[in-house]
This record gives structure tokens, sequence and C-alpha cells, in this order.
């Protein structure tokens, strides 16, 4: 038990293991075979950076209980402020 402890807070230390939850990742299209496809997300109107707009998918997509996504398609609207994307979720 003590060692199963000190094991524990070395990993934890060290960044090998976490107690919070990960967000959701963006993965290449070469990589989703084997994948399961949970659904498409859309978000219109987001603000900023392409960061800015990753960071608003992968939240999103968290919501809906993905651990990964591909955007498939990013357009900054010139007319109307902010970008417009849709992304694959994976499970």
């Amino acid at each position: 038990m003590k060692r199963s402890l000190a094991l524990t807070s070395l990993l934890l230390s060290v960044g090998l293991i976490t107690t919070s939850a990960q967000s959701a990742e963006d993965v290449a299209a070469d990589c989703v075979t084997g994948l399961n496809e949970i659904g498409m997300i859309s978000v219109n109107g987001i603000a900023g950076s392409v960061q800015d707009v990753e960071k608003v998918i992968a939240l999103k997509a968290d919501e809906h209980g993905a651990s990964y996504y591909r955007i498939v398609k990013m357009q900054e609207n010139q007319l109307a402020e902010g970008w417009r994307v849709q992304a694959i979720i994976y499970a």
C-alpha cells in the first residue's frame, strides 16, 4: 500500500498520470481508422485566432463526450465577425 501511494505520487509529480479530465484532441484524417465517429459539431461566429477556434471546438467536443475531433471546414467570415467551423467528433 505504501509503495503504491509513493508510485502514484511520483507519477503525478512527473505528469505521467493526471487526476483531471483531459480535453478532446485534434486528430489527423489519416489517424481516424478505428475511431468511433459519434457526430458532427458546427460553430459560427467564433472571434479570435485559429488557436482560439481550436479551443472552442475542443470544448464543444468535450461537451459531447468526444475524445477526439477533426476539423473538416474552417472559414473566416469577412462580412460577419468570426469563424465558421465544422468538425467530426470521435469517441
